[in-house]
């Protein structure tokens, strides 16, 4: 969602203009002007902005850049979680990217209203004056998580000093850039990995894609702890990012299993559940057991239902391992692009 603030009559037309071109935007003015289209800031601008700056992913001030600067000073926390936040004069002729240009989409959307206004973009990154692509750009577009935005800051600095930066991607995720035209004396890199410990030799970014799934398997009424204490186990075992995490998959019976679901939870990823006859498709493909056949329809649970929730494309990092009547598959899914 957009809040659009402006404080004078002109600036208010202009907003009113802008809501009707920006999706799911709303006005704020002084109570003086307020309106059915207008709603009215609350209190000072400054102490405003805490509300803004929890409520809207984007922010768009029409008014003094100065003014902006100073109102939402307080309220700045990170790259990472701060809304995009541009400035316009009120007569349009400007749109500048203040705030959250990258990871926030202000860039992005500071071209978008500039072109509607036929107005000036004022973009002031480095990257994107030079036309070179940063990292935090380039995990973005491509799904995937930036493990240090320290790292991150220091390899687009290098990349924007045109410093000899290569970029390591076994999964052919990113697509194909020139960074660097000599493989001899490289001084940074760009690591897609789902690894949890990565030992470099020079400076580098690790980008994580989320392509590990983790087929699961338990008895009735496993402890969450129980659960939560293997998955760990094996992602320590196999040196892997937790981040990485996309699903947990099982079998439709287990739907409503409490440590599966809170594991799911507890790792910030999706949970599935297939039914027996989509697991039956592929059941020859595994080792199973007449036991789990009985209980549930099919010999096994955690490789099919990782092997199937990977859209069968990818590899077995563990093909399953047990303890306490856990069951675990790691399947890295490998994607294809269309």
């Amino acid at each position: 969602m957009t809040a659009i603030i402006s404080i004078t009559e002109q600036g208010n037309q202009l907003a009113l203009k802008l809501s009707k071109f920006l999706d799911q935007a709303v006005c704020y003015t002084l109570p003086k002007y307020a309106s059915d289209d207008l709603k009215s800031i609350n209190g000072k601008l400054k102490d405003f902005c805490a509300e803004l700056f929890s409520t809207y992913d984007n922010l768009v001030f029409i008014m003094a850049t100065g003014i902006v600067v100073r109102s939402i000073a307080p309220h700045l926390q990170s790259k990472t979680t701060d809304p995009a936040v541009i400035v316009l004069d009120e007569k349009g002729n400007n749109v500048i990217s203040l705030l959250s240009g990258h990871l926030g989409g202000a860039n992005a959307l500071t071209q978008q209203i500039a072109t509607h206004l036929n107005s000036n973009p004022v973009i002031t990154t480095a990257s994107d004056v030079n036309r070179l692509p940063s990292v935090d750009m380039l995990a973005q577009a491509n799904g995937l998580l930036i493990d240090s935005m320290v790292d991150a800051k220091d390899i687009t600095a290098l990349i924007v000093n045109r410093k000899n930066v290569v970029i390591n991607d076994p999964f052919h995720i990113l697509p194909p850039l020139s960074l660097s035209a000599d493989e001899k004396d490289i001084e940074g890199k760009i690591i897609v990995s789902n690894l949890d410990k990565q030992n470099e030799d020079i400076p580098f970014v690790k980008l994580i894609p989320q392509n590990i799934i983790l087929g699961m398997g338990c008895k009735k009424d496993t402890p969450t702890e129980q659960c939560l204490s293997f998955i760990k186990a094996m992602l320590d075992k196999y040196n892997i990012d937790k981040r990485s995490i996309a699903l947990i998959a099982s079998i439709d019976v287990k739907e409503n299993e409490r440590a599966l679901i809170d594991s799911a939870a507890y790792y910030k990823c999706s949970f599935k559940c297939f039914g027996a006859d989509v697991l039956l498709t592929v059941e020859s493909l595994f080792e199973g057991s007449d036991f789990v056949k009985q209980t549930v329809g099919v010999t096994s649970v955690s490789a099919p239902s990782a092997y199937i929730a990977g859209k069968k494309q990818g590899r077995f990092i563990c093909e399953k391992e047990r303890q306490n009547g856990i069951t675990i598959s790691i399947f890295e899914q490998i994607q294809t692009k269309v």
